[in-house]
């Protein structure tokens, strides 16, 4: 067997994949059809792990970035259902004629990601932000920037989720192993801020007070999920 990654091109063992996952979300994965979606096998999963939850939820307001030819909305509009506000952006403008001619009701709307006002202006129009799934340049200062502006933005109980964090070993991305300002090195800082309670932590994600709106990080296989929540300060029980 492989030590490294493979890209799966063959449909017979695309099937074998298939029949490994037993989510809904890979099985709408799966059985779509229309505009190509490159996704890792396990992410299949693990967004259904963390993302089954707003199933069905009213006005769920949804944002990925990086979109290319919109192949992701038939798994998100199917996932989420129609009341689902679904939004994508990219720099490549040819996205957005895509994204409309898939006629699921979704909306592409071009520029950076490292620009934060357009950031939030996208979040304005949507009428507020419930989950990110950041899958855009994967270029280390873009994904950190993408965070600080938009973490803030999210509501109460929503999700922050960062994809293809192994581009943060490869030095093409800005990465490098342990290599300052990666977003693996920013979620190492992050855990150290959620500890702020214990003692004074000094990193370059301090200054956001995260131990106050993050009660859990969840680390996979290049993915990270950053939940939001309003954060007590811990008590400790003695009785």
């Amino acid at each position: 067997m492989s030590d490294t990654f493979r890209h799966v091109r063959d449909p017979a063992e695309i099937a074998d994949l298939a029949k490994k996952s037993t989510s809904e979300l890979a099985h709408i994965y799966f059985e779509r059809s229309g505009a190509v979606s490159m996704k890792w096998h396990h992410y299949l999963d693990v967004y259904d792990r963390y993302l089954s939850a707003y199933r069905g939820k009213a006005n769920l307001r949804f944002m990925e970035i990086g979109i290319a030819d919109g192949g992701s909305f038939n798994i998100w509009r199917p996932y989420f259902g129609q009341a689902a506000i679904l939004y994508g952006v990219d720099i490549v403008p040819s996205c957005r004629e895509k994204v409309e001619a898939l006629g699921l009701d979704c909306q592409a709307r071009i520029g950076s990601q490292a620009d934060p006002e357009f950031l939030r202006s996208v979040v304005k129009e949507m009428g507020g932000l419930d989950i990110v799934i950041d899958d855009g340049s994967h270029v280390a200062e873009h994904q950190l920037t993408s965070f600080r502006t938009l973490f803030p933005l999210l509501s109460e109980g929503g999700l922050y989720i960062c994809e293809d964090l192994h581009t943060a070993y490869w030095a093409d991305w800005q990465g490098g192993l342990r290599r300052p300002g990666t977003f693996i090195e920013v979620v190492k800082d992050i855990v150290d801020c959620l500890h702020s309670w214990y003692g004074p932590v000094d990193n370059a994600m301090a200054d956001m007070d995260l131990h106050r709106s993050i009660p859990a990080i969840h680390v996979h296989d290049s993915m990270v999920v950053i939940e939001k929540a309003k954060v007590d300060p811990p008590s400790l029980i003695i009785m």
